[in-house]
């Protein structure tokens, strides 16, 4: 293992990073997420730029009793297939990360104690946490990590999203991971062999979908929870109720699972009810508030915690789509006439009540280190219109889907 960099060192790129913040041109939140991706502690990372880690807070946790969460209850799959954070927020109670997005940026580590990474971010070296267990009595070891990386390669895997996180580590053909990619160092490391620089893995590690279950397992996980986490589910009934309950029976490693019961209670997509709920003190939390409802619970005197995502609204045509023996968004031109016609900062108004950042028709969010400003998109409703009458369709009728929930439909309305 040589030219890699552990916790107790320094990474080369990482001075380069602290340069790159003090100058203005990363921010603190980018430089904390890229510095401990690459293995520095938060600690050491918050010292390269001279200051102190904040403190954890302390008595603010109540022990035992019940937590009441509005939140939709959708039906649970194999973990890699996850589409929805939800399916995430609910299977975390028994299935964990190996690391763990702070609210600040940075990374850490949960079943993974260290990892270490080269300077071209090619070798990864993950050192596991000793002493955890699945809730069946057997050890997590560094298999059940080379198991959960070999299934994340796997791009023939239908709904595998974690495939294109990880394309570092596949195959030429993307169906499984590349020769020598995933190796078992020992009992308690797992070394990762990229076919290409790649600075996400760890981050990577964080998202919903990459929940670690079991060597050799595959499947729905409300009907078989093995995990090494400190809950259990004991109620489920989509779009119903999911309840968690502390797994008495299971030592779990860790510390901070201090509530007896967790609810997720579903009372459907309109925030009307979820209002409802609140001020019949039904829920104690929700999963999200949008738009005016933002105020709205500010109103109740309800607390609001505030992140910021890279969730955006997206509305696209379906090239291949025929309609009366045609297909209408097979033109580029008229894919550039509809966001032509549309005034962002409208859609963000009423979808949102202006709360967000103004899209510009592009993936890649103020947040990503890749972003760059090239400016606000065109809005131009006459020069729209006259290239769709160009292309002889002026008088189309364009017919828009949405998930009827409260954002999505206003704004595709």
């Amino acid at each position: 293992m040589t030219d890699l960099y552990t916790t107790n060192r320094v990474h080369p790129h990482a001075h380069e990073l602290a340069a790159e913040h003090a100058e203005g041109k990363l921010s603190r939140r980018e430089f904390l997420t890229r510095t401990t991706s690459l293995g520095l502690t938060s600690a050491a990372a918050y010292g390269l730029i001279g200051l102190p880690t904040p403190a954890a807070a302390e008595g603010h946790m109540q022990e035992g009793g019940t937590l009441r969460i509005v939140m939709d209850v959708r039906a649970l799959k194999d973990p890699p297939t996850f589409d929805w954070p939800q399916l995430g927020n609910i299977a975390r109670g028994w299935l964990e990360y190996l690391v763990q997005a702070n609210a600040d940026g940075s990374i850490e580590g949960r079943l993974l104690e260290s990892w270490e990474v080269n300077e071209d971010a090619t070798v990864y070296v993950l050192k596991l946490r000793q002493g955890v267990t699945w809730n069946d009595g057997t050890p997590f070891t560094a298999a059940d990590v080379a198991y959960n990386f070999t299934r994340w390669c796997d791009g023939s895997m239908e709904g595998n999203s974690m495939a294109a996180r990880v394309s570092a580590l596949q195959n030429a053909d993307g169906t499984g991971a590349a020769e020598g990619a995933i190796e078992v160092v020992d009992d308690h490391t797992v070394q990762l062999n990229l076919t290409k620089p790649d600075i996400s893995i760890i981050p990577t590690c964080a998202d919903y979908p990459s929940a670690i279950v079991q060597n050799g397992f595959s499947g729905d996980p409300a009907a078989n929870q093995i995990g090494t986490g400190p809950y259990k589910m004991t109620e489920y009934e989509v779009g119903v109720k999911a309840v968690l309950e502390k797994n008495t029976d299971h030592a779990w490693w860790g510390e901070g699972a201090a509530l007896d019961r967790i609810e997720f209670i579903d009372y459907g997509t309109d925030p009307s009810a979820h209002i409802a709920a609140a001020e019949a003190e039904e829920i104690d939390m929700t999963y999200e508030a949008v738009g005016e409802f933002v105020d709205i619970f500010e109103g109740l005197g309800w607390n609001k915690s505030e992140s910021v995502t890279a969730n955006t609204l997206v509305l696209r045509t379906n090239r291949e789509a025929e309609v009366n023996g045609m297909k209408p968004y097979e033109s580029a031109e008229v894919r550039k006439a509809l966001a032509m016609a549309c005034d962002n900062a409208v859609l963000l108004d009423l979808g949102y009540a202006g709360k967000g950042t103004v899209a510009e028709n592009h993936h890649v969010c103020p947040v990503h280190p890749e972003y760059a400003d090239i400016g606000a998109p065109e809005h131009d409703p006459a020069g729209a219109m006259a290239m769709m009458e160009a292309a002889g369709m002026g008088d189309f009728e364009h017919e828009l889907i949405s998930i009827d929930d409260d954002w999505r439909r206003n704004t595709s309305d």
